[in-house]
Order: C-alpha cells, then sequence, then structure tokens
C-alpha cells in the first residue's frame, strides 16, 4: 500500500473533483502552506519585537547618573618619634672642712660614770646645726670601760629607708630595659594609639615613673596634660608591658628609682 500524502495537489484535486473550485475552501487548502510560513515567521517576528521592546524603551529613558562609590576605609599608622633624654649623673659635691685640733684634757681628776648611768652625748656637725634630726641620720652614744677609765664614742651608721625613691644621678648602676631603651620605646610605639586630628600636629608627653626593685613600674603619671587623651593612653600603655626592668643599684642593692621617658608624637 502506497504512502498517502493529502498535502499533495493531486489529493486537493480529487477531494474537489466536479465541484466549485472558486469555494473559499479549496483556495484555504492551496494556499495552507504559504499561510503556515507567513504565520510562523509573523509570530517570530512578533515574539522578538515583544522581546526587544524593553531595550529600544531604554535607550530613549535617561540614563540613571551612578552615584560615586564611597573610599574603602583604611586605616592611618603614624610614626611615633621618640626622643630620649639622658640622665647626667650628678656627683654629690665632696666638701673639705678643715679638722680643728683637739685639745687634749687632763682625765686623771674626771670622775668615772658607770656603764648604767652613762649619759647620752649628742655629737652635732657644724653644718647641721638648726636642722631637726631624722631618723636617718647618725645616731652616737659613749660607752665607759669602768676597768681601764677610757671612754669610746659609738656611731651607729644611718639605715637606708628601702621606700625610698633615688634619683638616677646618684646610682651606682641606672635601671634599664632588656635589650636597651630603644628597645623599650619601639614596644611603647607599637602599642600607642594616636587620635585623629584635623590638622597635623607634634605633640610632646613627659611620663615620669619609678622602676621598683623587682623591676616593674609603678607611680605612672603625665603632670603637664598635652589633651586629647593622650596623657590617659600614655599610662595605658606604660601599664601594659610586662617585661621586667632592671632596677637601679645603689650601694650593691636593688633601689627604687624615679625615671622619665619624652614621647613625640606626629598627627595627620
Amino acid at each position: 500500500m502506497s504512502k498517502l500524502n493529502i498535502n499533495k495537489n493531486e489529493w486537493l484535486e480529487l477531494v474537489f473533483e466536479g465541484k466549485n473550485k472558486e469555494y473559499g475552501a479549496y483556495q484555504l487548502r492551496q494556499e495552507d502552506g504559504k499561510t503556515t510560513m507567513k504565520a510562523f515567521f509573523s509570530a517570530i517576528a512578533l515574539i522578538s519585537g515583544i522581546a526587544l521592546l524593553p531595550v529600544l524603551l531604554s535607550s530613549f529613558a535617561d540614563k540613571p547618573v551612578a552615584k560615586p562609590l564611597a573610599p574603602d576605609p583604611f586605616l592611618h599608622v603614624t610614626e611615633i618619634v621618640f626622643k630620649h633624654e639622658e640622665i647626667k649623673k650628678v656627683l654629690p659635691a665632696s666638701k673639705k672642712e678643715t679638722q680643728k685640733p683637739i685639745k687634749s684634757k687632763d682625765l686623771a681628776n674626771t670622775r668615772i660614770v658607770e656603764a648604767t648611768k652613762a649619759p647620752d652625748i649628742d655629737f652635732t656637725k657644724p653644718e647641721d646645726v638648726g636642722k631637726t634630726n631624722t631618723t636617718n641620720t647618725a645616731s652616737t652614744g659613749t660607752e665607759n670601760n669602768p676597768e681601764t677609765g677610757n671612754t669610746h664614742v659609738v656611731i651607729t651608721e644611718p639605715v637606708d629607708n628601702p621606700n625610698e625613691i633615688k634619683p638616677s644621678g646618684i646610682l651606682d648602676k641606672s635601671p634599664n630595659f632588656p635589650g636597651g631603651i630603644n628597645e623599650f620605646l619601639k614596644t611603647v610605639g607599637k602599642k600607642f594609639v594616636t587620635p585623629e586630628l584635623e590638622e597635623e600636629k607634634t605633640i610632646k608627653i613627659l611620663v615620669f615613673f619609678v622602676v621598683e626593685r623587682d623591676g616593674t613600674l609603678s607611680n605612672i603619671t603625665v603632670p603637664k596634660n598635652p589633651g586629647f587623651g593622650l596623657d590617659l593612653e600614655a599610662i595605658r600603655v606604660l601599664k601594659s608591658i610586662k617585661t621586667k626592668w632592671d632596677p637601679g643599684i645603689y650601694k650593691g642593692k636593688p633601689v627604687r628609682t624615679s625615671y622619665s621617658l619624652p614621647i613625640l608624637i606626629k598627627t595627620q
């Protein structure tokens, strides 16, 4: 059996044989292929036009102005310049006193006093006349020997107060930070947070503190406040440093030592 194709003209002629071919159905079937192709391409054109319509409309519309992007936040690091002032050791001036010759007295008629009744003799230096005697001054007394009749003067050396704060100028060895003072300044610079100011300034901060006998820092103060919270920042930084100093040495023993540190900062 041969295949039947209803789209061929033979089939169309067979169906409308003996009929009025001027009728609309004949023409529609005869032009069916052309009509289908026209409809297909017309549909494609219509769909494409609808898809491109927003693009065409946007080309005539006003283009939005792009807003400038805010700059990315950045961290501004300010270099801190430290100026270390060396503390000169000041040696106490020695005073040479001319000792007056002591006149010897005849002790033949001197009455010997028992040790329990010996009077207290106060030896006062000429330059200390009129000054109030303190607990640290040397105390003197006499000791009598009943057997020989000789009188001995007993002088007690002054006792240093362990809590006394010594200046660096009189020490045998000044306090020092492990690695040197430059290493200490680097540590301070890394921890110091400078404020953000509108104009560039150079500000000096003078910090005073005490190096204790165990190497820790105490009594950290900034007597002259430069403002902008820099005094509190300097105190915070020094308190946060846990590395201990080598304490100052006086007469072979560690002592409490006063110390000052000038800090120069530049703000931008």
